[in-house]
């Protein structure tokens, strides 16, 4: 009996582990979203969702939605917030100026990175500019060592007609990088 009972017990606890530290899965189902990114197993980043996406979002795995593209822009859903949280997960909005971005944006996204530590998250804006590019940024805060070019995809060689963003990327990484 007590063999059984600690076979039950060590087997919950085997089929449970993966529950205890969920990592974003079954990606292929979210294939259809636009410019979509697995940043780390906890992270994706993404251009801008379509409204019947969120739900698959939430079926696999995704906990947290941070939205980074101003509700202003003519793509925006103006009830984006209501279809995040009727999906299940939870809303951030941090709206980045395209034409003007500040490094207090991206340090709005690190506290809500922070704030949200264990939980899986989806960052996205129109394209995956935005997002890719405070993706790269957070794992070089937290002491990773991300492949630029690989991480901020979207991009391809267009980040040198960007200077606001080069100069962004550079500032942020020499006050957080390691």
């Amino acid at each position: 009996m007590r063999n059984a009972v600690l076979s039950s017990f060590v087997l919950a606890l085997f089929l449970g582990a993966p529950l205890a530290n969920a990592n974003i899965e079954s990606i292929e189902n979210l294939q259809g979203i636009r410019a979509l990114q697995q940043q780390a197993p906890q992270l994706l980043s993404s251009g801008l969702p379509n409204e019947q996406q969120f739900s698959l979002l939430k079926q696999a795995g995704v906990d947290v939605v941070i939205n980074l593209m101003p509700d202003s822009s003519k793509d925006a859903h103006p009830d984006e917030g209501k279809l995040v949280t009727q999906a299940g997960m939870d809303y951030v909005y941090i709206p980045v100026d395209w034409q003007n971005p500040k490094v207090e944006d991206v340090e709005a996204f690190f506290a809500a990175m922070d704030q949200h530590k264990g939980k899986d998250v989806l960052v996205h804006c129109l394209a995956n500019y935005r997002a890719s590019a405070f993706a790269y940024l957070y794992q070089l805060k937290q002491g990773q060592n991300p492949n630029m070019a690989q991480t901020m995809t979207p991009w391809n060689d267009e980040l040198a007609i960007y200077p606001k963003w080069q100069a962004l990327l550079t500032e942020v990484s020499a006050k957080y990088g390691h």
